[in-house]
């Protein structure tokens, strides 16, 4: 049984546009930045419909995504997306993520923060910080009083949260199982 259910993740894994070595004009759109960041996208895309469809999605778009993780971010956020700049037809953000959760914890928050590129993928109009802050405006709300910087939308919130369901039914990939997450943290 546990071999079949290892087949079926690693048939679900190469079908996946972004790891099925099918690279877009431009190269890939989502760029992990560390080891730990590749193996939170591969288990995501494994474990999770939902994380699978962001991954398309990206995949699909003029947004290139950096996502690394970033010891700087304070311990009240998992991840932020932040705008980089524009060349060559495309739009890049990052999206740095908080290093200090436990890894299915990482992985929504990378699902939420990929909810995010996808938000700037449907609006053209982003093309510099101020677009990105004048989006999440119009479709978002204020996080934080202290920060006019923090924004929020429902959409990434429900997608974090729905990736954490889908990763709590689907037990994790046998890499992970064995220790990988461990030797990451």
């Amino acid at each position: 049984m546990r071999t079949l259910i290892t087949a079926a993740l690693c048939a679900v894994i190469f079908s996946s546009s972004a790891f099925a070595g099918r690279e877009p004009d431009g190269g890939p759109r989502l760029r992990p930045q560390d080891q730990r960041i590749k193996d939170a996208l591969r288990e995501g895309a494994a474990r999770s419909a939902t994380f699978r469809a962001l991954l398309d999605r990206i995949e699909t778009g003029d947004v290139i995504v950096y996502v690394a993780t970033n010891r700087q971010i304070k311990s009240s956020l998992s991840g932020m997306l932040t705008w980089m700049t524009q060349a060559g037809g495309y739009r890049y953000v990052r999206a740095s993520i908080n290093p200090d959760q436990a890894f299915d914890q990482l992985i929504a928050s990378i699902g939420h923060e990929m909810q995010h590129a996808v938000e700037v993928i449907g609006d053209a109009r982003v093309t510099n910080e101020r677009t990105l802050v004048e989006l999440y405006r119009r479709i978002g709300q204020q996080n934080s009083i202290s920060s006019p910087s923090r924004w929020e939308t429902s959409a990434a919130l429900q997608t974090g949260s729905q990736v954490r369901r889908e990763l709590s039914i689907m037990p994790a990939t046998v890499a992970v199982s064995r220790g990988v997450e461990q030797s990451q943290s």
